[in-house]
Order: C-alpha cells, then structure tokens, then sequence
C-alpha cells in the first residue's frame, strides 16, 4: 500500500468500524447493560393466570461492544493522525 493512502485508508476504517458498532448497538436495542445472549420475555398460563419467564436464543449487544467499537475506532483514528505526520515529514 501506498504510504501516502494509509492515513485515508485508516480514518476510512475508524469510521466504517464506528458505524457498524452504531448500528448493531442500536438494532439490537440499545441495552445499557453486558451483552445478553438470551432474551426473556414473560408469558401468561391461559387457565391460572400466572407468568412465567421463557428464555429463547436471541443477541442483545451491550455496553461493552459499544465501548470497544469506540476505542478500535479511536485507535484507528489517532493511527492515521501519526501517519499523515509520518508521510508529511517525509515529503
């Protein structure tokens, strides 16, 4: 790769990793908790009247995926502000 690219190709890449982070916390609910990878939901026996809770298979993205798709995407960022120095002084 072209050194002069790499600082575009990196802020490129923070940006794409910043949003799909957005958009996977946000389809999946926006839960401000860990991640869940079960999804409860109460339901009401038809004769007694009582709820209870069935667990079925699902994926609720937390506070944890948001927080390490911010960093990647910080990280990426501060990458290419050292390589549009680096490729400046070179030139």
């Amino acid at each position: 790769m072209n050194f002069s690219r790499l600082p575009t190709a990196l802020r490129s890449g923070a940006f794409v990793v910043l949003g799909a982070t957005l958009i996977t916390w946000i389809a999946t609910g926006r839960h401000l908790g860990w991640t869940q990878t079960t999804i409860t939901t109460l339901h009401t026996d038809e004769f007694t009247g009582i709820e209870y809770p069935v667990h079925q298979p699902g994926f609720v993205a937390g506070v944890e995926v948001l927080a390490i798709g911010i960093a990647l995407a910080t990280a990426l960022g501060a990458l290419s502000w050292f390589a549009h120095r680096r490729a400046r002084a070179r030139a």
